[in-house]
């Protein structure tokens, strides 16, 4: 009976070619990290060492609890680095002209890159998902616990909360949205909301104003409990009605429940998975949140462009480093630096447009698709 191989066939010329890319890659990723590294952290680390009494013990945890993080920020630099360089060599050894005449097209000598780079998009997306922020949360939280800081313990002044209804089937997005809870707090100290105003709403306007003292959220029952204040009804004139003095008074806002829940859990943008972003998301939408809401929805398109940039900048990086004319010659580190500071500088202006709220959050996918045409533009003229 003959076997199925469930592998697809790897030629020769692909074997060849993973293998010169493989361990430059490998090296070039070490060498980026370790850069990276010493760049972000090191000397904000070492003060620390010297200024709050840091143990060496406790700042090599954190520098391991750190390189997550910054591997997958190295690892698009290094496939573009290592896929110039790679492709350049064989430029020079004349390897790419010789592959022509056997009638090997460009495009099929670029797809080991490609499939190797897609590959380490997906690694990339899991380990950026499912181990860095979990590590960066424990760096945090053990470097507070060196300074004896408490996230959980900061008070917060001037707290409000807001949650949005919509006139047809809560359709947040819709134009008829108006104001269904404000939630005021002069402060949060010892588990409890001090000194809180709420107002309700419906779609003709302010119906109850409730004033007290205190009050606390019930994560048990999901129940919000206001103590020892005054409920005031509105008339429909928007005069002054009834006042009813209460000891407690126990209310179901779900909507602010969870913008308080996921406010006390103070996590950096750097310390949640997609999933919490999308949570935090939704509740920015039901608050009405437009600032929050935009930074959400570009922290959460980045979660998707970084890992899609390594196979976009494994095709700029083949393109570029394939050179069929050897009079031309230049340094694959300087071709790098050149093409990430002008990426970067672009995507920092479209980051300050975005949040400028000028253009869609979804142009954050503008550099990648740029970079794709520009590649292909190259890789098209050189193959003809």
């Amino acid at each position: 009976m003959k076997k199925i191989n469930i592998f697809p066939h790897i030629s020769l010329l692909e074997r060849y070619l993973i293998s010169e890319i493989t361990p430059i890659l490998l090296f070039t990723i070490v060498i980026v990290t370790v850069v990276a590294e010493s760049i972000g952290i090191s000397f904000e680390q070492f003060s620390f060492l010297l200024t709050e009494q840091i143990s060496f013990g406790t700042l090599i945890y954190l520098h391991i609890l750190k390189v997550p993080e910054f591997i997958v920020l190295a690892v698009p630099i290094a496939i573009l680095m290592t896929t110039i360089f790679v492709y350049n060599k064989l430029s020079i050894t004349s390897e790419i002209i010789a592959l022509q005449s056997c009638g090997i097209s460009l495009y099929k000598l670029i797809c080991p890159a490609i499939h190797l780079s897609l590959i380490l998009s997906l690694i990339l997306f899991i380990v950026n998902e499912g181990i860095v922020p979990i590590s960066n949360y424990k760096a945090a939280i053990t470097l507070e616990e060196v300074m004896n800081v408490n996230r959980w313990d900061l008070k917060s002044d001037h707290i409000v909360y807001k949650e949005l209804a919509n006139r047809n089937y809560e359709q947040i997005s819709d134009q008829d949205n108006y104001l269904k809870y404000f939630f005021y707090s002069e402060r949060f100290s010892d588990g409890k909301m001090q000194e809180v105003t709420l107002l309700i709403r419906d779609n003709r306007g302010l119906k109850v104003i409730i004033k007290s003292k205190f009050a606390e959220w019930n994560e048990g029952n999901k129940y919000w409990f206001f103590y020892n204040g005054v409920k005031s009804i509105i008339n429909p004139d928007g005069s002054y009605g009834q006042g009813i003095k209460f000891d407690e008074i126990r209310l179901n806002l779900s909507s602010i429940s969870r913008q308080f829940q996921l406010d006390r859990e103070k996590l950096d943008h750097r310390e949640m998975n997609i999933f919490q972003i999308y949570q935090r998301l939704l509740v920015a939408k039901k608050a009405g949140d437009i600032s929050n809401l935009i930074k959400l929805q570009v922290n959460l398109q980045k979660r998707f462009t970084l890992p899609i940039s390594c196979a976009v900048l494994a095709f700029l990086g083949t393109a570029i480093g394939i050179n069929l004319q050897p009079r031309i010659k230049y340094n694959s580190f300087t071709v790098t630096l050149v093409i990430l500071g002008l990426m970067k500088i672009f995507e920092a202006v479209i980051n300050a447009l975005i949040i400028s709220g000028n253009i869609y959050s979804y142009v954050i996918w503008l550099p990648n698709i740029l970079a794709t045409g520009f590649s292909f533009y190259i890789l098209t003229e050189k193959n003809s």
